[in-house]
């Protein structure tokens, strides 16, 4: 019996799927072999992060005082009466004239700051080292330093002005209504200069200094060349600062806690202070819940906004 030898098409037509076949095999390895690297973050992530963030959003749906067997489900009324709270709305622009503030006292003197350090030749180390320190040491352990250093009667910046003849300036600066807020800013501006002051130090490590010599040569000044050649190279750290003050300015709970507790009379209650009262001194843990989740909500949007902002500008 003779056999029939396949046709050179008929051979092509059966080598094409098994070549399909052999490419997403490796691609599958590949697969495996990304997720398997993936899967020990993506579980941690899930178990610590989103699964928090979801129940959290469910349990701002009920009326549950934390110790309750029952809850009772309300819908969107935690919300609907968090929009009608006044304190809370208070709250929200304390976090807000926290943000502005920040952002005034950090962005650019810091950035100033980073110049001059690294025009520095002798003891550079030494005052990138000094900077940096307060952003080592636990909030807490700040909010009690500055309180020492607010004290109305032995307090430092008091004795400061007092020695200097300006008494009328020295004041209880976390006691009356209009000094305790700027005052917990500059604590908390404080304990991240280092921090910003590093980004911005690494930041203009990478501006190529043949730029500055050929500004030089054109008759460029310090301030020309500041604000047409830094600011403009450092773009993108300047985002990553912006972004960061942000988030640290409505994340902001251990220092206030520490030096006024939202206190005088709600003067310096910021979003997260008035979530946790709500929820432990209040028993309102669903209530509190809400407020929590609108303030990842607020956060959220502003980063988004913000970051479309700058790609659009880009």
């Amino acid at each position: 019996m003779n056999s029939v030898n396949p046709s050179p098409a008929q051979s092509m037509y059966d080598v094409k799927p098994r070549m399909q076949l052999r490419l997403w095999r490796r691609k599958a390895k590949r697969l495996l072999v990304v997720l398997s690297f993936l899967a020990p973050a993506l579980l941690l992530y899930g178990i610590f992060m989103l699964y928090p963030m979801i129940d959290a959003i469910r349990l701002s749906l009920f009326d549950w005082d934390g110790a309750s067997p029952t809850m009772n489900f309300v819908g969107v009324d935690n919300y609907i009466n968090l929009l009608k709270d006044g304190i809370f709305l208070q709250t929200l622009l304390h976090n807000l004239v926290w943000v502005v503030i920040s952002l005034i006292l950090v962005v650019i003197p810091t950035l100033v700051l980073a110049v001059m350090i690294s025009k520095v030749r002798v003891g550079k180390l030494f005052f990138r080292a000094g900077f940096y320190l307060p952003s080592v040491i636990s909030l807490a352990v700040v909010g009690v330093l500055w309180a020492k250093i607010y004290d109305p009667l032995m307090g430092p910046v008091n004795v400061f002005l007092q020695q200097i003849g300006l008494e009328s300036l020295a004041r209880n600066w976390l006691g009356e209504e209009w000094t305790v807020l700027p005052a917990l800013v500059i604590a908390g501006t404080w304990a991240f200069y280092g921090f910003y002051l590093i980004l911005y130090l690494a930041g203009l490590q990478n501006i190529d200094h043949s730029v500055y010599e050929a500004a030089e040569i054109d008759g460029a000044g310090p301030i020309r060349k500041f604000f047409s050649i830094t600011i403009p190279s450092l773009r993108n750290t300047l985002n990553v600062v912006i972004s960061m003050v942000v988030i640290y300015s409505f994340k902001g709970f251990a220092l206030i806690w520490v030096m006024t507790q939202g206190g005088p009379f709600y003067k310096s209650e910021v979003v997260s202070t008035y979530v946790y009262k709500s929820a432990f001194s209040m028993n309102k843990v669903s209530y509190a819940t809400a407020g929590g989740v609108l303030l990842g909500i607020i956060v959220i949007t502003l980063t988004i906004l913000f970051n479309y902002l700058r790609e659009r500008r880009d």
